[in-house]
């Protein structure tokens, strides 16, 4: 059994309300979260949330970055182990690895941009990216 994240096609004879129209917040973030391995989003969430315990605050932000890059680097490497060999899957893989970055930007940005800056990270703003993303990601084809 594949672990690829493929959308589902819907009936365009089908009422709105049935087609999947009218998605929310949750709802964008949702699909985005789907794209990545739930593995992935449970060792990141588990790690990150370590990371408060830290002692010294220099090595806490490092520690957050290198959080963020395991997710980001094992993000495409796990989804190319577990996908099934007959079926496409690069531009899964790329769609998987920009959604992980959108979702921790979403999820935990605020943590990981204050080791930046305490003012970089805006919600507003996270909010436009996620629903952009899941709007840009309908458009490409998974099955290449």
């Amino acid at each position: 059994m594949g672990r690829l994240y493929y959308e589902k096609k819907y009936d365009p004879t089908q009422p709105k309300a049935f087609a999947g129209e009218g998605q929310g917040f949750s709802d964008h973030l949702d699909k985005v979260a789907r794209l990545i391995p739930s593995e992935i989003i449970a060792g990141y969430l588990t790690m990150i949330g370590f990371v408060g315990s830290v002692k010294n605050i220099q090595v806490q932000n490092v520690i957050a970055w290198i959080v963020f890059a395991i997710g980001l680097i094992l993000t495409p490497i796990y989804l190319n182990n577990v996908a099934e060999a007959d079926k496409p899957k690069r531009n899964h893989l790329i769609l998987s690895t920009v959604a992980f970055i959108v979702w921790a930007y979403v999820t935990t940005g605020k943590q990981l941009l204050q080791t930046i800056s305490p003012d970089i990270f805006d919600q507003a703003v996270a909010s436009i990216v996620l629903v952009a993303f899941s709007l840009i990601s309908a458009a490409i084809p998974l099955n290449k």
